[in-house]
């Protein structure tokens, strides 16, 4: 497909007004997988599909996967390219966008780490794009992984495009992620079968959900699966009014879901010192009983950090659990959804937003734009630029959600 091209704000930029030939498109997927991936491909395939009905012979168009993200460009195409390319045809994958995870495969390989620059990896993986002939590069991922995208598309002066996805919805520049509501869906499920042994045995279950600094996961599960209580990375945590939430609870109702975000802590630098001093005083009784052993191994633990530089969560439920469970006298469950909730089925909001966004950066390719993702603003796709992309969109503590959030305080 022969197109004019303008790039926007420069990151893929060769020049304005350049003519070129777009035949051979790669794809990746880079970081966590969630659902909604396969339907972005399967979006673009279609509207690739569709249009080399028309065009002629030399201008037809074919989209090549690369397997496991931005790692695929770190190998070498002449001594592995099994383990570089998928086919992609239409015809052969067609129903997979009904499935969550990448067909794809993904990793969380950063190109721009201080080593990997150090390694000349971005020159490397951008000499393998040329090696396998590729006309431009559709990225799909979050906002590492399109952050690099704008990074390479600006280095090298190359057209790129990319989908904003995350579990977490938490990407700047659009207002629903994909991933999003599948997990969500998920989540409320995981907290209604909960409930129903919470009822029987009079229990109070502690259930941590995945959602790094943006809790909207839990925030959205929370309501939806009728949680008494939900902590989030955006408030500031007080255990002494958690345990008054759960007591109130346990009396009224004779049971208690408490549902934590996965970055929810119980210390931070933005919190009154008192808290933070009370919630160590609480914290230390824990670890002091030989019964919480996994708790104090925990704390002890070195926290990993990926290469990205974000540091390895999960366990923040078990501290919330640990904590209720030794300054009250009600019998306590803690549970993970983990990543579960991250794969399966992909509902139907993620089919359609998938579907969605790969049909829209076909007509930004169309149009010439390059160095821009696509995001959801009042229900219209805008293009944005993949040099601005970050993450950090938090719940705002003035969003109605946020009020909404602990249901027990409406007995």
């Amino acid at each position: 497909m022969k197109i004019k091209f303008s790039a926007n704000g420069g990151s893929a930029s060769g020049g304005n007004g350049q003519e070129i030939n777009i035949k051979r498109i790669g794809i990746l997927t880079g970081g966590g997988d969630c659902a909604g991936h396969n339907a972005v491909i399967i979006g673009l395939l279609r509207r690739i599909g569709q249009a080399n009905n028309t065009l002629p012979a030399d201008e037809k168009m074919e989209l090549i996967g690369l397997l496991e993200g931005w790692k695929s460009l770190t190998r070498d195409p002449e001594q592995e390219l099994d383990k570089i390319i998928f086919p992609l045809h239409l015809t052969e994958i067609e129903d997979c966008f009904t499935s969550a995870g990448t067909i794809l495969k993904s990793s969380r390989t950063n190109l721009f780490s201080k080593a990997n620059i150090e390694a000349k990896l971005p020159e490397k993986a951008m000499a393998n794009v040329k090696k396998l002939n590729l006309d431009c590069l559709v990225v799909l991922g979050g906002d590492d992984t399109l952050g690099a995208a704008g990074k390479l598309g600006q280095q090298f002066t190359f057209p790129m495009f990319g989908a904003p996805k995350t579990m977490d919805n938490d990407v700047y520049g659009t207002e629903m992620t994909y991933g999003f509501e599948s997990s969500v869906e998920e989540s409320v499920h995981f907290i209604q079968n909960c409930r129903t042994t919470a009822e029987s045995h009079n229990r109070c279950f502690v259930i941590e959900v995945m959602g790094r600094h943006a809790g909207w996961v839990a925030l959205w599960a929370g309501i939806a699966g009728g949680a008494e209580v939900t902590l989030l990375p955006e408030e500031i945590v007080d255990m002494d009014k958690v345990i008054k939430q759960v007591e109130k609870s346990i009396k009224l109702k004779q049971h208690c879901i408490v549902v934590v975000s996965e970055g929810a802590r119980l210390f931070d630098t933005r919190y009154p010192e008192a808290i933070n001093k009370h919630h160590q005083e609480m914290l230390n009784t824990v670890i002091a009983d030989p019964k919480y052993a996994i708790v104090k191994a925990y704390y002890e633990m070195p926290k990993k950090k990926d290469s990205f530089g974000n540091e390895q969560l999960g366990g923040i439920g078990e501290y919330v659990k640990a904590i209720l469970e030794k300054h009250t006298k009600i019998e306590y469950r803690y549970q993970n959804c983990g990543h579960a909730i991250r794969g399966g089925e992909a509902h139907v909001m993620d089919r359609i937003l998938g579907l969605r966004y790969g049909d829209a950066i076909f007509g930004f390719m169309k149009a010439g734009t390059f160095g821009v993702y696509p995001g959801l603003e009042a229900d219209k796709i805008v293009a944005r630029n993949l040099l601005e992309v970050k993450g950090g969109r938090f719940v705002p503590q003035d969003h109605q959600l946020f009020a909404m959030r602990n249901a027990i305080e409406y007995f």
